[in-house]
């Protein structure tokens, strides 16, 4: 999908941004969505993120998630980030912004509908029958990759805030499992 996007214009620098760090950050659509430009921090290997209150922390104690930096120059969500924010500017607020008609950045924050909307969007633009993607997807899609890659299912939990881990293998893993021991591959059709 980012290979699809032009991150040369301001809407697309955001996009791109949101995309790369919904993804590598398991964030819910609403955490990116209420994400203010004081709880990211960059450190020498990433960013971490405050997340000040989340579906997983109704008390509002706080979770820091850490996003490390990528290797690919193309896919490298610290970069896309670095690179929004200088677009953005670094007036205080929500770090995804609004994007006027005429291409600038507002400080008017998004809400987690538009975050949906910008991953459809994006999506069918990249050929990608947007009616299977959601605003969960980057976080879906975040834990089913990391467990194709064999990471252990303790760490995806602790990046995904499962503080169940069978939610997490009822609802990501479990599918993959299915179809990696399925019987009808031996069915000979």
């Amino acid at each position: 999908m980012v290979d699809q996007i032009d991150g040369h214009t301001v809407a697309g620098a955001r996009d791109r941004a949101l995309l790369l760090l919904g993804f590598a950050s398991a964030l819910r659509r609403s955490e990116l969505a209420e994400l203010a430009l004081d709880d990211v921090v960059f450190v020498r290997d990433g960013v971490l993120l405050n997340i000040r209150r989340s579906k997983g922390d109704p008390d509002a104690e706080g979770q820091v998630v850490a996003v490390a930096t990528g290797a690919h120059a193309g896919t490298d969500p610290v970069a896309a980030l670095r690179y929004w924010i200088a677009v953005r500017g670094t007036r205080p607020g929500n770090v995804f912004t609004r994007v006027r008609s005429n291409g600038r950045a507002t400080v008017e924050r998004i809400s987690g509908h538009t975050v949906r909307c910008i991953i459809r969007t994006r999506a069918a633009a990249a050929g990608i029958e947007s009616e299977r993607v959601s605003g969960h997807s980057l976080r879906a899609g975040h834990a089913t990759a990391a467990a194709l890659a064999g990471v252990p299912l303790d760490r995806i939990a602790a990046q995904t805030r499962h503080k169940e881990i069978s939610t997490l293998v009822r609802h990501y893993i479990r599918p993959l499992d299915a179809m990696a021991n399925t019987s009808s591959r031996s069915l000979g059709l």
